[in-house]
């Protein structure tokens, strides 16, 4: 079977699009079409139907996924790993993160990195959503993701970095504002601003109130924390947010109540595709990250 229709009928499943596919791998659409056929005629199945504008897997195309998925990214490794060894090492690590750790947390690790690999390159890639970040990395689009604790973790390894105590916040008018102590009957009968209905951390939080018999009324969803604070400081509701979005002291136009004992800690890390090589370059950022104790005892096999 050739690889580079293997390679197109990949990218093509996990953008569910023939010019997506062909815009990653710098062919046209029409070549990606004619590998899939090609493929069809091959296996003498059927791999896809039309969905509007894209395409969708049959059953018989998510079982060729399957097996592409694991031939192209060991195949990916090996070329990696014997580039390392031919003394000519991938000098590019790409990632993806969320937008507070990026901004709060990312800096001061990256300027350590570049003190201690001058010439690598990074390209980091900005996500709303853990999922987005988990899908990316499962398809080897990215080397690893940052991403919280929060989340299922199926094809891929986590290994937490940093940890935050979770806060109800209010605005300084609030008739909470005072509080040192919230129970969680109390913030279910308050207007909340919570993250959109498939963000981990929204599921975390509505999870906790469903499992004591509680509903909440969600009257403004929205993305990042950012957001959330200042429709919070404006009266508009309150909210459940991490520490971290506390960083660097902002926030002062808010009172914070601790509310980890109701939810626990939230938890970032570093989320890498099961059974990922990683390179010397790549094991050298996961030591600034504070890994390297950790990955150096199971031999850097995830």
């Amino acid at each position: 079977m050739d690889l580079q229709k293997l390679r197109g009928f990949y990218w093509s499943a996990y953008y569910q699009s023939f010019s997506a596919a062909g815009r990653k791998l710098g062919v046209g659409q029409s070549a990606i079409s004619h590998q899939f056929k090609s493929l069809e005629e091959e296996l003498g199945v059927k791999l896809y139907e039309r969905a509007g504008r894209g395409i969708r897997l049959t059953a018989e195309g998510e079982i060729l996924l399957g097996y592409a998925s694991s031939i192209l990214q060991k195949l990916d490794d090996l070329e990696n790993h014997f580039r390392d060894l031919s003394g000519h090492p991938a000098g590019t690590i790409r990632l993806a993160s969320y937008r507070s750790i990026m901004k709060y947390k990312l800096p001061e690790i990256l300027r350590e990195f570049k003190d201690r690999s001058p010439g690598t390159r990074l390209k980091i890639e900005h996500r709303n959503r853990d999922r987005e970040v988990l899908s990316m990395v499962a398809a080897g689009e990215i080397d690893f993701g940052i991403t919280s604790s929060w989340n299922e973790f199926r094809d891929t390894r986590f290994f937490e970095v940093f940890s935050f105590d979770m806060y109800l916040c209010t605005a300084l008018s609030h008739r909470f504002a005072r509080r040192k102590r919230i129970t969680l009957e109390e913030i279910a009968s308050e207007s909340l601003v919570l993250y959109e209905r498939d963000n981990s951390i929204r599921k975390r939080i509505e999870g906790v109130f469903a499992k004591h018999g509680l509903s909440v009324d969600v009257t403004i969803e929205t993305g990042g924390a950012e957001v959330i604070k200042e429709y919070v400081s404006a009266g508009l509701g309150i909210s459940i947010i991490s520490g971290l979005a506390f960083e660097q002291d902002e926030g002062a136009n808010l009172h914070r109540i601790p509310v980890t004992e109701y939810f626990g800690k939230l938890g970032y890390g570093v989320a890498i595709r099961h059974g990922k090589y990683l390179s010397p370059v790549l094991r050298e950022f996961l030591r600034v990250l504070g890994l390297g104790e950790t990955l150096e005892k199971q031999s850097w096999q995830v």
